[in-house]
């Protein structure tokens, strides 16, 4: 598939009280479990830190933030801009049941005027869990200057897909956005994980 998929690595995770990407689950590194989940279905991974050196080995590309200090848009930003490829899935690091099939999903459902397809899942938009083109760079560009410098701010100024619950379903439901912010969130992912 001629896309990318974009790994966000650079929290600070202070409400995890340590580096969540490198946590254990069923004795795998969560970020070596996002890599998995995502390298049969994308022609180039790109994982976006701004600590190099934790991640030396992943099968991965490895950029920094190019405007710091703004949060997750900051990685989209950094991802968008080094991939070589128009159509870029993006996720978390600390999404431990990440679907591959659904950012190709994503990536197919992708039209020439669309410049994100994004989830939308019980009344929410899933923007970590989303495709970009790399036309919403401009979008984002103008954001990170703001003090608003959220995700789902420009998607009114660009022209969005949205993915409905009936079509997530087959790749996992909610499931699939799960993240982990918390120590909390890392119990009840090992409760779901035998269940995946």
């Amino acid at each position: 598939m001629e896309a990318a998929a974009v790994i966000l690595a650079g929290g600070k995770s202070s409400r995890f009280c340590g580096n969540k990407a490198l946590v254990e689950i069923s004795s795998q590194r969560l970020i070596d479990r996002v890599v998995h989940k995502l390298k049969d279905f994308f022609t180039l991974l790109i994982l976006v830190t701004n600590s190099p050196k934790e991640y030396q080995g992943l099968a991965v590309d490895i950029v920094g933030d190019l405007i710091p200090g703004k949060g997750p848009l900051s990685g989209i930003h950094a991802g968008l801009v080094a991939s070589p490829y128009s159509l870029n899935f993006v996720v978390g690091c600390d999404m431990p049941f990440v679907s591959g099939e659904l950012g190709a999903y994503l990536v197919e459902r992708a039209d020439p005027e669309d410049d994100a397809v994004v989830p939308f899942v019980n009344g929410y938009a899933e923007p970590l869990s989303a495709v970009y083109r790399k036309t919403c760079i401009p979008f984002i560009e103008a954001l990170l200057f703001t003090d608003k410098p959220k995700v789902a701010a420009f998607y009114d100024q660009a022209r969005v897909k949205y993915v409905r619950d009936e079509e997530v379903i087959a790749f996992g439901g909610g499931n699939c956005f799960f993240n982990i912010n918390t120590r909390d969130d890392l119990k009840k992912a090992l409760e779901i994980f035998p269940k995946q």
